[in-house]
């Protein structure tokens, strides 16, 4: 067979990604369990957040990688998800060659009600799905409570805006308890991870600019001021309760 054929073939198979759904399967014995809860203000459940586990090798230099769909699920009307899958032997344990991977989508979710993954404008935290590097028994119960506050909005003006140079701003940042349950957030004083919004989303077009940047209600949210002035960076932080049915109002200078 003519060299480069075979060497054509042998890219072909390294290159090409495989994929496996194991998703319809029912674990029966020695199962791990995938359990957990989305809730929103006040511990009110949410449903339809969908959650997936993937188990997944990377293919190298050369490509070739696997993806093991392992089990999907959703949550139910108050906000729980669970389901019980099985782990493979050479999936077990530290020197497994893979990881993996904890995905959730909230997209179904009314993004006008509640600060979500993906806000169409602005941005919140990370991706609260997750990497689980090793799994050494079967036993294991992967999950965790998770927050997705009621969506609201305030006032910020922001005045007197001459830059100084071309890459001067003045920017309204707002953080605000969202995703995992860590215990206790101190900045927030609350038990849940920190969410963000802004980050070019919500700065100062013209001498004064009224924004409407979205916080999280009946919370203790940070309004964050981010200033670049003559090439000089500060941050201001301003701790904020934010009331349901509020009418705050906020100014800053330049």
């Amino acid at each position: 067979m003519n060299k480069a054929i075979i060497v054509l073939l042998i890219l072909t198979f390294y290159g090409c990604s495989k994929t496996e759904d194991d998703t319809d399967e029912n674990c029966t014995a020695n199962c791990t369990t995938l359990q957990g809860r989305f809730v929103t203000l006040n511990n009110v459940g949410l449903k339809g957040v969908k959650v997936s586990i993937n188990y997944r090798i990377s293919g190298g230099e050369l490509g070739g990688s696997y993806t093991r769909k392992i089990v999907k699920t959703e949550t139910d009307g108050s906000g729980n998800f669970h389901k019980q899958f099985f782990i493979k032997d050479n999936e077990l344990g530290n020197e497994a060659d893979g990881f993996f991977n904890v995905d959730i989508d909230d997209s179904r979710l009314d993004v006008s009600k509640y600060i979500l993954c993906d806000n169409l404008i602005g941005n919140t935290t990370q991706n609260i799905g997750f990497a689980i590097y090793a799994i050494n028994t079967r036993d294991t119960i992967i999950g965790n409570t998770f927050y997705l506050p009621k969506k609201t909005y305030i006032k910020v003006n922001l005045n007197n805006f001459v830059p100084i140079q071309d890459d001067d701003y003045f920017e309204v940042r707002t953080l605000y308890p969202f995703g995992p349950n860590v215990g206790h957030n101190d900045f927030l004083d609350s038990e849940y991870a920190t969410g963000f919004s802004g980050y070019t989303n919500f700065m100062a077009n013209g001498l004064n600019t009224q924004l409407n940047p979205f916080v999280a209600e009946n919370e203790r949210n940070i309004i964050r001021i981010a200033r670049r002035k003559n090439g000089v960076n500060t941050i201001e932080d301003f701790p904020i309760f934010v009331p349901s049915n509020n009418s705050i109002e906020l100014t800053y200078e330049y």
